[in-house]
């Protein structure tokens, strides 16, 4: 049996049917003990993140303004990302990183009803594929120098390649690559 006035041990809930007579303590005091702890750990972390985020770090970023793109502003440059395994392209704004739009190109994108249209059917050549892997987008060019007509992509993991018009930015033609196995990346020819 415990003995609630033996000295040197830590308090203990005589009553707590849980507590244990080799440990001298119970679990609900241990467990109150831990939650203490990390909670004075927690507090310890805040005070160091506190001093760490100084107004001499915030002024670092007031020095790089001339990089950011505010509200309603245009970016100066656009890119063209690889998706990945969801299979499209995204268009993001350079300085800004925004997403400004996403072009089904090798999946199924129930939001436009790319791949469920007639139409897109078409272009996915009535395709067993229901996604791809898309890699390494590049421009057209015209004698050695982008035209900004159409964006190429490749599909990795079904080998095919396809063509994005960049007037209306959508998919136009997806061509199968017969005899090779995952073309990883393209390059667009620059000079005919």
């Amino acid at each position: 049996m415990i003995d609630p006035n033996e000295k040197g041990l830590p308090a203990v809930d005589a009553e707590d049917k849980n507590a244990s007579e080799h440990v001298k303590m119970s679990r609900r005091l241990f467990l109150g003990g831990s939650t203490a702890m990390v909670g004075a750990v927690g507090a310890i972390g805040a005070g160091i993140g506190s001093v760490l985020s100084t107004p001499a770090l915030a002024d670092d970023h007031k020095g790089s303004s001339h990089h950011t793109v505010g509200l309603g502003e245009l970016d100066e440059y656009y890119g063209f990302w690889s998706g990945g395994h969801s299979g499209e392209v995204r268009i993001i704004g350079v300085p800004s990183m925004r997403e400004l739009m996403r072009i089904p190109v090798f999946n199924i994108d129930s939001a436009t009803g790319y791949g469920l249209t007639n139409e897109s059917k078409e272009v996915l050549n009535h395709s067993t594929h229901l996604a791809g892997d898309s890699h390494h987008p590049h421009m057209s060019m015209t004698d050695g120098h982008y035209d900004g007509k159409y964006v190429f992509i490749n599909d990795k993991a079904n080998s095919r390649v396809a063509r994005i018009r960049c007037d209306i930015m959508k998919t136009d033609k997806i061509c199968d690559v017969p005899n090779v196995q995952t073309i990883h990346g393209l390059r667009v020819q620059k000079v005919p």
